[in-house]
């Protein structure tokens, strides 16, 4: 009975997570509310209270989970391509140009992140965490020769989150133009990864 009950539990979050998310892409992240969440998912507010402690609590869950589907979305792009250059470009469209403002959210959310010191490591272990995963996405493409074996693949892979945080910032908090932001991320990763032009 307690495996049920953990089961129920899990699958519950999860769905709360998964309304969140679509309110956050729809209406933006000042509309992550309980009371627009429970709406959503069709119970009262107090009963979030069984699944998170707090609001700040299922704000911080939220945050982890958007940075790892938006993870999972640059892994896709890496792993769907057999070219450098267009699985940057595809990647590029994703972050600037997508219908859908995911990665917007995601910068309104970080912007705005919780200062809680367990919740900043937590944080910190999911970035190395998919630095690591991103790693081994551009290391497929060094195996194929794509990329120089000069390049230092960790400093390479930080630099680039960090422009990616920044741009990120300046077109989707500050409205500049996405297709500009598009193509200085593309030299810009281009050049951080010693590759020839196309």
């Amino acid at each position: 009975m307690p495996r049920i009950n953990a089961d129920y539990r899990e699958d519950a979050k999860k769905k709360i997570i998964t309304a969140a998310l679509a309110i956050a892409t729809e209406q933006g992240w000042d509309a992550v509310t309980l009371e627009n969440i429970a709406a959503r998912v069709g119970v009262t507010k107090g009963a979030l209270y069984s699944y998170f402690d707090n609001s700040e609590a299922l704000e911080q869950h939220l945050i982890l989970q958007m940075i790892r589907l938006i993870r999972d979305s640059f892994i896709e792009c890496f792993s769907s391509e057999d070219e450098i250059h267009a699985a940057l470009d595809r990647t590029a469209e994703f972050i600037f140009l997508q219908p859908k403002p995911f990665v917007p959210v995601f910068i309104q959310a970080i912007a705005n992140i919780p200062k809680e010191s367990a919740f900043l490591q937590n944080v910190s272990a999911l970035f190395e965490e998919n630095s690591a995963l991103f790693i081994g996405a551009f290391e497929r493409f060094r195996k194929k020769g794509q990329i120089p074996d000069a390049v230092d693949m960790a400093a390479a892979v930080r630099a680039i989150y960090a422009m990616t945080m920044g741009l990120g910032l300046m077109t989707h908090l500050l409205n500049k133009d996405p297709e500009n932001a598009k193509k200085v991320w593309l030299s810009s990763v281009e050049r951080i990864l010693l590759l020839p032009d196309d």
